[in-house]
């Protein structure tokens, strides 16, 4: 067990001291475990993030989320009672899951970054919001404007997450490309998690060129979404 990874676990063992009698569950350990590369590079680039381990149950909630609270990111963990922990890996291969949990957690990471930006919800420079179509009345309005910025932030992460993957592991880039391709089919169209838009433009590696860091290394692809995904 890597020293990293020692500390992760007693933060978020530290988190359930309330409850004594309870430590962290296996799934929680792995989870943590298969994390750790982010983890460290988040730490090693000096982005202020916590980990956060529910004690309590949370059925329906993403297994892995990421939360912004006072300036500082919060990788909050959600596994107890929580049927969407197992399900999230129902269909992945034993030997591809770790990576499968890596690539999520750069996910997060990626909200994580555009929080401190402080770009969260907003277009980059030469992009403006713009409605065709009938007017919606206003609640319509409201819930189609907050699907687009949803949109946009997850397919942002989702390209974070391959780019992660392409840097980290190469060899089984486009096993998860085909997991997340998946994963994102299901989605209702132009729903809060319709990243296709973008998933469909990483399927080639080489559409994710060098870049000094995953954020960078999707920023052109994400902004080529911007424009298909109407």
């Amino acid at each position: 067990m890597t020293s990293l990874l020692r500390q992760l676990l007693f933060l978020a063992a530290a988190s359930l001291a309330a409850v004594p009698s309870w430590g962290l569950t296996e799934t929680e350990t792995r989870w943590l475990s298969a994390a750790t590369p982010v983890l460290a590079y988040a730490e090693q680039a000096r982005l202020p993030l916590d980990v956060v381990v529910q004690p309590q149950n949370a059925p329906g909630k993403a297994p892995l989320a990421m939360a912004f609270v006072d300036g500082r990111c919060k990788l909050v963990l959600s596994m107890r009672g929580n049927p969407q922990a197992d399900a999230a890996l129902a269909s992945v291969a034993a030997p591809l899951q770790p990576t499968v949990i890596e690539a999520m957690a750069a996910h997060e990471l990626g909200h994580c970054w555009r929080h401190l930006q402080g770009a969260w919800h907003a277009l980059p420079a030469g992009f403006s919001e713009e409605q065709s179509g009938p007017e919606p009345d206003a609640q319509q309005a409201r819930l189609l404007r907050e699907m687009r910025e949803t949109r946009r932030e997850e397919g942002f992460a989702d390209l974070v997450g391959l780019a992660w993957t392409l840097r980290r592991h190469p060899a089984q880039y486009a096993q998860i490309h085909a997991w997340l391709e998946k994963t994102r089919s299901d989605e209702p169209a132009y729903g809060f998690h319709d990243t296709r838009a973008w998933v469909r433009l990483a399927r080639q590696p080489s559409a994710l060129p060098a870049a000094d860091d995953p954020f960078a290394q999707v920023r052109a692809l994400w902004e080529q979404g911007l424009l298909s995904d109407e």
